[in-house]
């Protein structure tokens, strides 16, 4: 075993441990006080997690039993969110078998137990600092960074921050780098790699320096810059010559050069962190448009908002922090409200009201949409049953519907339970997708579409008029209602190209059998341009914004309903 002493010697770097028992969390203080590791701690999962997005933590140590969020999902999320960092479960012996999973699936590093041997748990975590480290390496052994070039750009970032001056770092991408080594030759870079060198010799500071990698990157460092005004003019010239064609080039004409730049020490006070946020600054929408863009905080500031609200989903599904509300639509031949659109809103404890689309099209990109939508259904089926008792007048109320929960017969088992458990009508429900479920697997959404249907549930198309082949949809697909979309409908007023095909499309649905409502409607000009065409439904703040189910009762009993005021 090893000695005390032998921790000085431990690899330094950043420690997370949470724990939920504030004795446990001052043990564990104690036992690492004088080790060269920076502790950070947490009472609970959340509390990690908003650490985790402010420092650049390399190893976790977690309780396994926490309230509201797990040991587990923890580790589980730290995985999905920051990979490299290696995680390890402090927990009881009785746990061990809980852990397993984590264990087997690469989440977890170890498990340690309590009560901890003080040596023993420093050990583990200088092995867990070392474990970090060597991943890291292989990682860029992987990407072609394990090289004399790398490590001497590494040293040169390092000094610059020695000598405590303001210093510039630009990252140079060649966007079709594979393609012109392919097509072009091994030997097409060097060329590149001379003409890019010379360009900086002849449009930045004396003393900048370039450092180029076999994977196509390129990196330089402009020390003690004038400007950022001056630095960017002369890194837009730069940009814009090796984009413009070049007839002298060796193996080819055009490139396609993108680059962004981080000034030390305002967009990162370390080596580490100004090298991530050089790497967010490609992230930025424009910079495909622009081709060069500066490391911006408000873009890390967003990031560390999606990451929030991400990190929040599963701790809102269990909280019950989602919300349902209700959109009306009104039948306009008889100026009644038969129907609605259900609409999830969440109200997060800390960020207050987020835009449904904001956490909506988070949750898609990691896969929470599938919890959301099977949450989603559940309650708006229970909403739903509690309405017809309230109004049996009620015809159909709306639910969208994910392209991923299309992916499989899941959820047409889901609601042919919910059916039966609520006795529902199924002519009560109606679900709206939008083109995109249609464009992943075309044939395996039409056929949970037609089970769902012959459930007796109706189907609408939503947003039509934003895609490129929802004509092509009508015929082939069992859709009983279209929704023209906000865009379309915002310029009914101005324009008779709009008006015409509006209008031939209502008659076209209604040939076909196809209800037509219309979304987004908010002055009374769009409303008598509606009821001219014979548009069915009419849905927007025109009439009402989205209500919580007590006030959308109210107006059920508000009939017939006056669309002449707003």
């Amino acid at each position: 075993m090893k000695s005390q002493q032998s921790h000085v010697k431990a690899l330094a770097g950043k420690l997370l441990v949470v724990d939920d028992e504030p004795n446990i969390l001052s043990s564990l203080k104690r036992c690492l006080v004088k080790t060269p590791f920076e502790v950070y701690v947490a009472n609970n999962a959340q509390e990690g997690l908003a650490i985790m997005q402010e420092h650049n933590i390399q190893v976790v140590l977690s309780d396994f039993r926490m309230p509201h969020m797990s040991g587990a999902e923890l580790i589980e999320q730290i995985k999905s969110t920051y990979p490299d960092v290696i995680s390890m479960v402090l927990s009881g012996f009785a746990d061990f078998d809980s852990a397993i999973g984590l264990l087997n699936s690469g989440a977890a590093h170890k498990f340690l137990r309590k009560p901890w041997n003080n040596r023993d748990l420093i050990d583990e975590i200088d092995g867990a600092f070392t474990e970090y480290h060597t991943r890291l390496l292989n990682k860029r052994v992987l990407e072609g960074e394990h090289n004399p070039e790398y490590y001497a750009f590494e040293q040169a970032v390092r000094d610059q921050f020695e000598m405590q001056q303001e210093f510039c770092l630009v990252s140079l991408k060649i966007k079709d780098y594979d393609f012109l080594e392919q097509h072009a030759g091994p030997n097409i870079f060097k060329g590149l790699l001379t003409e890019i060198r010379g360009l900086v010799n002849s449009e930045l500071p004396q003393g900048s320096q370039t450092f180029a990698f076999d994977s196509g990157k390129i990196f330089i460092i402009i020390p003690d810059y004038e400007s950022e005004a001056i630095i960017h003019s002369r890194l837009s010239a730069i940009n814009h010559k090796l984009n413009e064609p070049n007839t002298q080039r060796q193996g080819c004409v055009k490139i396609n050069c993108v680059m962004g730049y981080a000034l030390a020490p305002s967009d990162g006070d370390s080596p580490s962190s100004l090298l991530e946020n050089l790497r967010s600054a490609f992230s930025v929408d424009n910079v495909e448009k622009e081709r060069l863009c500066r490391f911006d905080s408000a873009l890390r500031d967003v990031q560390r908002r999606q990451l929030k609200i991400k990190n929040s989903i599963n701790g809102a599904l269990r909280e019950n922090q989602f919300y349902l509300h209700f959109q009306p639509k009104v039948h306009l031949p008889e100026q009644k409200i038969d129907s609605a659109e259900i609409l999830i809103r969440w109200q997060h404890k800390e960020l207050g009201w987020i835009p449904p689309n904001e956490f909506i099209n988070l949750s898609e990109l990691d896969g929470q949409i599938e919890q959301i939508g099977e949450w989603l259904i559940t309650q708006s089926v229970k909403m739903i049953a509690e309405l017809h008792q309230f109004s049996p007048d009620l015809k159909r109320v709306a639910i969208n519907i994910s392209a991923c929960q299309l992916a499989n017969n899941s959820v047409v088992e889901q609601f042919a339970r919910l059916l039966e458990q609520y006795a529902l009508p199924p002519s009560l429900i109606e679900l709206e997708i939008t083109e995109s479920c249609l464009i992943q697997d075309f044939e395996q959404t039409l056929k949970v579409l037609q089970a769902l249907k012959s459930l007796g549930l109706s189907i609408a198309m939503d947003d039509f008029g934003t895609g490129y082949s929802s004509f092509a949809y009508l015929a082939k697909l069992p859709i009983d209602v279209l929704k023209l979309d906000k865009v379309l409908v915002d310029g009914i007023e101005g324009c008779k190209e709009i008006q015409s095909m509006i209008a031939g499309l209502i008659t076209m649905c209604h040939e076909l059998g196809i209800s037509v409502v219309a979304e987004g409607v908010e002055v009374a000009g769009q409303v008598d341009l509606l009821k001219l065409y014979g548009c069915d439904y009419i849905q927007g703040f025109h009439f009402s914004k989205a209500l919580p189910k007590p006030e959308f009762e109210q107006i059920l009993l508000q009939q017939p309903f006056n669309t002449e005021v707003q």
